[in-house]
């Protein structure tokens, strides 16, 4: 099972890559959801689904535009 740590990693460095890459796209990121959930799979499982959201905002967003990102898959 994973831990917490790694969804974050993933998460920031798929937020760093969109900074750099297509800043126009940082006002579309929200902060990382709080989780006030107690069960460790949960949380995983909610940073996974943000991560995800993220990375579907990205996709997208490069069919049309220019830039590269190369998205890391867990």
């Amino acid at each position: 099972m994973k831990t917490q740590i790694e969804p974050k990693e993933d998460i920031m460095i798929i937020i760093t890559k969109i900074h750099r890459e297509f800043p126009e796209l940082s006002k579309y990121i929200i902060e990382m959801p709080l989780n006030d959930a107690k069960n460790e799979a949960v949380i995983v499982k909610n940073l996974e689904s943000y991560y995800d959201s993220l990375v579907d905002l990205v996709d997208k967003y490069a069919k049309t535009h220019q830039g590269t990102v190369e998205i890391p898959r867990s």
